[in-house]
Formats: structure tokens, C-alpha cells, sequence
């Protein structure tokens, strides 16, 4: 974004963050800035990322390519506003200077095609049937990895300036907070990214992909067939819901979000699943295949298991559905059955 536009992104946000600030000046800001996004779709990203990164985090870089710019904007706001205004604005202004740089070098140059595997060395973590593992990537965030998933990286992460990772399947991240370096999870249609925080991803294929909050704050856009969505961006105990079939991508408000990460410590938790979900989940947990006599379409289970053996689980489901199962070596046969 160059320089002009960014003169008018800084007097819109500051005009915003100021309560006693003139309305007619902010109708006008905001006049302006529909005028710009109406030029270009790819405008209305960044300035999803611009209120994004404004609302987290005004960290300047490290070194001093800001400062040409922000003593031109300095000067130009000392021209426009009385002397009783300036030292709000200066700091205003700073931080929109510090958001506009970060937006130039984190969502500009470093957007480029970071997952082509030319020039990266790529590292691939996986947890086999029946196991979860735990990750500590080289900038320490830390991973859980559910069974039948996999998590890659490149070997230079620490190093780089924007931390992309890729996952198929779920896993859990408490990332290493580092508000220069934002850290992106590609995970199938997903894109979620951070500064520090802790989330769930649940991106199995075929499924509704779910990103749940847990701490911190998350941007959550669509990602697929090159193409991205405006940002949503999640608080604590809030999801991102993207439904494969009619590629909606929504905001779902939620009791509890450590629910998501239970699987974490050995548990089950299931809130009106989908029966055929349920038996996915045992499977990849206990490692078994599970074989139905009817499709059990439209029944739902309502249970928690708290890191039990599989014979407690069926029996429970036993109960509920009126089913009867056997077990021969790694696979589960079941048989009859009613909704409730």
C-alpha cells in the first residue's frame, strides 16, 4: 500500500479511536475509505489486517525504515490539527505508521507463495493410529498432534518472518508469542493466523473445519484455489465454523472452548455429534475400524469420556442406542440400533 493510502487509513483509525473526535471529519474518513474499497477487493484485506493488527499490537521494527515515513505523516498531521491534539496524534499516528510497516512487510513481500517448497526445507511431524504426540517447533510454540495427523514446518522457522506451518487433521498450538513474526496455519480450506496465542484446528477432510479459541486473539480466513477471504477474528471461547459444502465461513459464540482441546489429556467430549463422527474419532483413538449394519444417519450423541478404555466407551453407546457390538482383533462390528 503506498504511502497516500496510507495517509488516509491513519486518519480514519485515528479519527475512530478518538471518542470526542469530530463527526462530520469521521463521516468524511469513512466516505473515503468505502470510496477505496470499492476500487479493489484485495483493499478490504488489508484493512482487515490494518484493525487487526491495530487493536493487538503497535510494536515498531527493529530497524529504521520507518522513520522516513512516519515524520512525512507527522508533519502533514501538524499542519491539520491544533496544538491541544497533536501529542494525541502523535502516538496515534506512530502506532498506525508501525501497523502500515508491519502491513507492507508481513502481508506484502512475505505473502508470496510461502508454501511452494522451491528454496524451503520442509519438516513432517506425524502421530500414527491411536497415538497423540507432542511438537515444540523451533520458535518454542508448542504442538499437540492429534492421531491421524500430520504438521509441517520449514526447518527455518525460528528465522523467519512470517512462521507458516501446514496441517491435515487437528491439532492444538500454544504459539510463542512474537508480534514482529505472525504465525500461519494452513489447514485445508483454512487460513488462521496469530501472534501468541493458544487455538484448536480441526481440518479433517471431508468435514466441517472448526478453529477454536481458547486464549488471545485469531484471524480466520477461507483459503482455497488461491484465493482469500476477508479476515473473521475470534476471541476466547469463540470458533470459526467453514462448511465444506456451501464454503460458509461463520463465527460461532461457544460455552466452553477448552471442550475442543480435551482430546489433549485423553478425552472424548460429544455434544449432539453426529453418531458417524463419533465412531471417525474412536477409530483414529483406540485404532480400531468400526463396521455398521446401517448408516445411522441423523442420530446424535450426547457423552464425555474421560480418557477411559474402549469396552466403557461401547458399553456407554450401548445404552444410549440400544446397539450390540463384538469385537474381533481391530475391528469393532455393530449391529441395530435406534435413534433416540
Amino acid at each position: 500500500m503506498d504511502q497516500e493510502n496510507w495517509k488516509f487509513v491513519l486518519d480514519y483509525l485515528s479519527a475512530k479511536e478518538n471518542a470526542h473526535g469530530n463527526v462530520q471529519q469521521i463521516k468524511q474518513e469513512e466516505k473515503k475509505i468505502q470510496e477505496w474499497l470499492s476500487k479493489d477487493p484485495k483493499n478490504q484485506q488489508d484493512l482487515e489486517h490494518a484493525l487487526w493488527l491495530w487493536q493487538i499490537s503497535a510494536v515498531p521494527p527493529e530497524d529504521d525504515d520507518w522513520k522516513e515515513s512516519f515524520n512525512t505523516i507527522q508533519t502533514s498531521l501538524s499542519k491539520e490539527v491544533s496544538p491541544k491534539t497533536v501529542k494525541f496524534r502523535f502516538w496515534i499516528a506512530a502506532a498506525a505508521v508501525f501497523t502500515a510497516v508491519a502491513l507492507s512487510t508481513f502481508f506484502y513481500r512475505l505473502q508470496q507463495p510461502v508454501l511452494q517448497n522451491t528454496g524451503i526445507d520442509w519438516v513432517t511431524k506425524s502421530a500414527g493410529a491411536g497415538k497423540v504426540i507432542n511438537i515444540i517447533l523451533p520458535d518454542s510454540t508448542e504442538i499437540w498432534l492429534n492421531s491421524g495427523s500430520s504438521i509441517s514446518f520449514p526447518k527455518n522457522l525460528q528465522q523467519a518472518a512470517l512462521r507458516t506451518v501446514k496441517l491435515k487433521g487437528e491439532a492444538f498450538f500454544k504459539v510463542k508469542r512474537d508480534p514482529r513474526h505472525p504465525f500461519v496455519v494452513h489447514s485445508l480450506n483454512l487460513r488462521t493466523q496469530v501472534l501468541g496465542t493458544s487455538f484448536n484446528i480441526r481440518a479433517w477432510e471431508g468435514h466441517r473445519s472448526e478453529v477454536t479459541v481458547l486464549t488471545g486473539k485469531v484471524a480466520v480466513s477461507r483459503d482455497s484455489a488461491g484465493g482469500q477471504s476477508a479476515a473473521i477474528h475470534l476471541l476466547p471461547n469463540q470458533k470459526a465454523a467453514y462448511d465444506v459444502h456451501s464454503t460458509n465461513l461463520s463465527l460461532e459464540n461457544i460455552g466452553n472452548a477448552q471442550t475442543a482441546a480435551d482430546w489433549t489429556e485423553g478425552k472424548m467430549t460429544f455434544d449432539q455429534t453426529d453418531l458417524r463422527d463419533v465412531f471417525e474419532v474412536i477409530e483414529r483413538k483406540y485404532d480400531m475400524k468400526i463396521i455398521t449394519d446401517q448408516s445411522f444417519k441423523g442420530c446424535k450423541l450426547t457423552a464425555q469420556f474421560d480418557n477411559v478404555n474402549l469396552n466403557e466407551v461401547l458399553k456407554t453407546i450401548q445404552l444410549s442406542l440400544d446397539l450390540h457390538y463384538t469385537i474381533n482383533k481391530k475391528t469393532i462390528y455393530i449391529k441395530g440400533g435406534k435413534c433416540n
